[in-house]
Formats: structure tokens, sequence, C-alpha cells
């Protein structure tokens, strides 16, 4: 059934899919050579964000965030195609190794390897590289060896991505503009301007203070008319099941749409930190989830791409939710971000993908994922490209009309600029 405010896709016409004229080298004609890894680069980069964003305690740093520490990874193959990935928004309770000492581990692993063997090589990351990391650290830096491997295999076979995930469903991927918690006047700006950008789906970060929040919630309806989708974020803010209730149930008199990750017990600072407390008892948070859906005014979506498979699976057997998230980078790579979201399919849930923020090249992937995996109906919060002062990618990545184009090309479809690459280097502090 559609889902209010969310944009309608077009079928596909195979005539519009691009043909690329490059010639598809087979994979057993790519030779000995060809198919080793001979070099792997990682750059500190550090990005400012578009105003200071803030969160709710149980979702991120009761600071907010200015900008946003990146490492971004460049694994070159023997006939020169270079495989991109990225380790996306870190944050500075992580304690994340310098990119010096992490890329030394990766290079052990990685040069003279067959990048085919993607699996083994990302077995042997997880064995040998992230086990000693903060567990969302240890995800992202398993998500982008990954995505770079996948890259350098697409770009050296002359394919997108998208084809290496299942071949594309769509053309263009719907975002969700995502507003942080501020201040009226500030949001209302923010608000009409992606408006006059054409976005159709908007969620606004909630669960600090309720009242606030609902001055918020209701100024966006006003400003957003009856037809825009509106769904809110209260990062596992709320501990009991009647707080939640009661909150749920003044957002829907106000006109929201949704409600994202509504319960402490799976509040994104457990994703985040301690995931191992839900992933020992998934049914628990499945179930408190399931009473609340069964009582709830307004549809729930949750979070799955941090805690362990089984977490999904009890959330679509108990019926607890009405859609999921999932975030490529925190599922540990493309291929688990893909599994989830079939998952789902089987289990007739609706999906979207999440962001933490990323670069050219996490968004990238995000949307190559998005392209080939038929559940994403829900618009995304591919937010990246709007929310960062920069990016460090060539073509860069452009709203229209609330969406963002699939791009064409060999592998991700982009390239690293040296000139923005420089102007963003930083030292890791």
């Amino acid at each position: 059934m559609p889902v209010k405010g969310l944009p309608q896709e077009a079928p596909l016409d195979a005539s519009s899919v691009p043909r690329y004229t490059e010639p598809i080298l087979p994979v057993a004609a790519w030779g000995p050579s060809l198919m080793k890894i001979v070099e792997l680069r990682l750059h500190t980069l550090r990005v400012s964000r578009i105003y200071r964003t803030h969160v709710a305690a149980a979702g991120g740093p009761p600071e907010g965030k200015d900008g946003s520490l990146y490492y971004v990874m460049e694994v070159v193959g023997g006939d020169g195609c270079i495989g991109l990935g990225e380790i996306s928004d870190m944050e500075e309770s992580w304690n994340a190794p310098a990119a010096e000492e992490l890329g030394t581990g990766l290079r052990q692993l990685l040069i003279g390897a067959n990048p085919s063997d993607h699996r083994q090589l990302l077995d042997r990351v997880r064995d040998e590289i992230v086990t000693t990391l903060h567990p969302e650290l240890a995800r992202m830096v398993r998500s982008a060896v990954e995505t770079a491997l996948l890259d350098l295999i697409a770009r050296t076979a002359g394919l997108p991505l998208y084809d290496l995930l299942g071949g594309r469903c769509r053309r263009r991927v719907a975002v969700t503009w995502v507003a942080y918690i501020r201040g009226l006047e500030d949001l209302e700006a923010e608000l009409g301007d992606r408006l006059s950008a054409g976005f159709q789906a908007f969620k606004l970060k909630v669960g600090a203070d309720v009242e606030q929040d609902c001055e918020r919630v209701g100024l966006a309806r006003r400003l957003a008319g009856p037809n825009v989708h509106l769904r809110l974020d209260a990062s596992g803010s709320w501990g009991t099941h009647q707080e939640a209730l009661d909150a749920m149930h003044r957002f829907a008199e106000l006109g929201a749409d949704a409600v994202e990750t509504p319960l402490a017990i799976v509040a994104r600072s457990i994703a985040k930190d301690r995931p191992e407390l839900v992933n020992a008892a998934p049914a628990e948070a499945a179930e408190a989830l399931h009473r609340l859906r069964m009582a709830a005014p307004l549809p729930l979506i949750e979070h799955v791409a941090d805690f362990d498979d089984a977490f999904a699976l009890a959330l679509i057997a108990r019926q607890s939710v009405d859609a999921i998230n999932v975030v490529p980078v925190q599922a540990g790579g493309l291929l688990r971000a893909q599994r989830l979201l079939q998952l789902a399919e089987a289990g007739g849930v609706p999906a979207l993908l999440g962001s933490t923020v990323e670069l050219g090249i996490g968004t990238a992937a995000a949307v190559h994922l998005a392209a080939a995996t038929a559940p994403v109906t829900w618009s995304s919060d591919l937010v990246g490209p709007g929310l960062l002062c920069g990016d460090i990618v060539t073509p860069t990545f452009t709203y229209a009309d609330g969406s963002l184009a699939v791009p064409a090309g060999p592998g991700l479809g982009i390239d690293l600029d040296p000139d923005l690459l420089l102007r963003y280097t930083a030292t890791q502090p």
C-alpha cells in the first residue's frame, strides 16, 4: 500500500538503461596481475556540517556535531583501477586508531590478494583487524573494505556496482530530508528551503523535550501541508511503554506519519556502543516493540543493522514494526545490508536506508544498494550530500525533487577529486 507523501516510482524502462561503451572483460580473462591488489591508501578527512546538529541524549553526543571525521580508502588493482571505501562519521569516544596504524594492518592482509576473494578477505579483516575496535567502528571498517573491493571488481569488469548486487530496479532513490533538533526559526527556514527544492518526505529528530517536539512537529506539518510524509526519530528516548505511547498520541494529533526507534531498549546509544545487550535477547526487544505497535496510533520503524540478524528476524516474526531502517555502513557492508533488506521483503515488511551522514563514497554505495534492492520502498535518509559543507568526489551528488540519481559508469560511478581530497585532509586528534 502506498505511504502518504512517499514518491511512487515509475516503472523501469529498459530503453533508459545506459549502454557502456567500454568492453566488459570476463573475469577469467583478467589475468593474475590484474587480479592482485598492489596498493592501499587511507586518508584522514574532516568535513563540516551546514549547522551544528543535535539529537536526543539517547542518540548521540550531547554537545552535538559541527562536523565529522572520515577515513577514505583507495584499494589499487594491478591494472591501475582503484576501488573506493569510506569509514564514515567517526566519533571521538570510539578511540579510533590512527589512519597510519589501521592502514598498515589492512595492507598486510590485502596487498597481493585477489579482490574476488573478498569474502575470505573480509573474514580475515574481522578476525585480525577489528576485534579490538569499538563495535560501531569495527562494522564500518569492514564495510569500507568490502565497498572498496566490490568497487574494484566492478570497475575492472566495466560494470556498475548495482550489477554485482543483482541488477538495477530503479533509476532514482527517494530521499527523506533529516532535520535535527533546533529552534523553531531555524527549523522553519530549513524546512522551507527543502520544500522549495522538492522534498516530499521529512524526518525530525525528537526526544529531548516532548513539549518542544510538539511545537516542532506542528510547525513542520503546517509548512509541509497534509500530503508530505513526516516521520519522527526519537533515538530510543522513551524509557517505558506508556511514555512512548503518550508522546506518540500527541504527535499523531499534530499530523506525524510514523515514529522511528521509540523505546530505550533499542536506543541508538545501545546500538552503537553495546549491541550485545539486544543480541543476547532479541525476542525481548522485539516483543516490547510489538506491544507498542499494537497500541500505538502511528506506524513504527526500527534500525536493525547494528544488531545480529536474529533481531531483524524477531521483529518480522512478531510483526513488531511497519518498516525497517538499514544503514549500510553500520551493517558491516553492502552484502549484509542487502541480506537484511531481503529478510524484510520475505516477511512483507518495507524498508528504507538510513545514514550516518556519509561522504560521496558512502552515499554512492547506498544509492547502488537501493537501486538493486526492491524492498527499499520508503524514502531513505541519504542526507550527507546536503548536510555536509563539501565532498571529495566527482561528479558530486545533487538532489532533484527530493531524490538522488543512481550514478552511471563502472563501479560506484564516482571518483576522488584530488584537489578536494587535499582541501579536507586533516590530522586525527
